[in-house]
């Protein structure tokens, strides 16, 4: 699990992410096989108008095969309106504090809610003292990282895409599905920045039928499992547990098969 940890941008904060669950749990969550529908940025289907600010929180439980899980940390989440520009944007704030590891990573995204386009974002990581900032315009990225705290290391450039992307590696991650049109059966895929490489991933989901989940002790809410699929380097599937209503990321389970087998769980507190 700790060599997920290493990557700049979606590894830490996914490997946050799951519950101890055997593989056919994970795929009993979908509907029937439907036609996979392409949703771009600019789809009118994508609309996250309708979102509000919130501070969530979770715990993070890592469970390894034959093992006892614990508690490897916390996760908080805080969505904010901002101005920049004139534009009404939102920004949405994540810090990973895996005390179990001494390693706290931070996420920030600002993004436009009504089509869900990412405007930039920031992540960095304490132990290391890397750091990403990527601005976005239209299908152009451009980007200034290093993978130390020298900031005299710091990398810059720009590239551009085939066309706009939303920045679900990026961090944006179950915010950015609360903006699709929920519905058991929906089944689509959506162009982001890859984890690995500076071009586009497609990003696979499927959405399930509403059921309860665990939304902190003594409260369960209806929610849609959404079954997701990257291509990721280490192969991880995760499904997250999304409402339409505050604080919208309700729970999410990742399994990373490859390494130690893995799974760890997010779930609010």
């Amino acid at each position: 699990m700790i060599d997920r940890v290493n990557r700049p941008v979606r590894g830490v904060a996914l490997a946050l992410v799951a519950l101890l669950t055997p593989p056919t749990f994970l795929y009993a969550q979908s509907p029937p096989s439907a036609p996979t529908e392409a949703v771009m940025v600019g789809d009118p289907r994508v609309d996250g108008s309708f979102l509000k600010p919130y501070k969530n929180a979770w715990k993070v439980v890592y469970a390894f095969p034959g093992k006892e899980p614990f508690l490897a940390g916390t996760w908080t989440d805080e969505l904010a309106a901002v101005e920049i520009n004139g534009r009404h944007l939102l920004k949405r704030t994540q810090m990973a504090d895996y005390a179990k590891y001494n390693i706290v990573t931070t996420y920030v995204n600002v993004f436009d809610p009504k089509t869900m386009a990412p405007i930039y974002m920031e992540f960095k990581r304490s132990d290391t003292g890397e750091w990403t900032r990527r601005d976005f315009e239209k299908a152009q990225v451009k980007y200034q990282r290093r993978n130390a705290a020298d900031e005299a290391k710091t990398e810059t450039g720009q590239f551009e895409m085939k066309e706009p992307i939303f920045d679900y590696n990026g961090g944006m991650y179950g915010i950015l599905l609360a903006a699709l049109p929920l519905k058991e059966g929906f089944k689509a895929k959506f162009p982001s920045l890859s984890e690995d490489h500076d071009e586009i991933d497609w990003i696979g989901v499927v959405v399930g039928r509403q059921e309860l989940v665990e939304a902190g002790p003594g409260k369960q809410v209806m929610a849609w499992p959404i079954d997701t699929e990257g291509n990721y380097a280490n192969k991880s599937h995760s499904i997250f547990w999304i409402t339409k209503e505050v604080p919208y990321v309700i729970k999410l389970v990742t399994t990373i098969p490859t390494g130690k087998w893995v799974t760890v769980t997010i779930s609010m507190i």
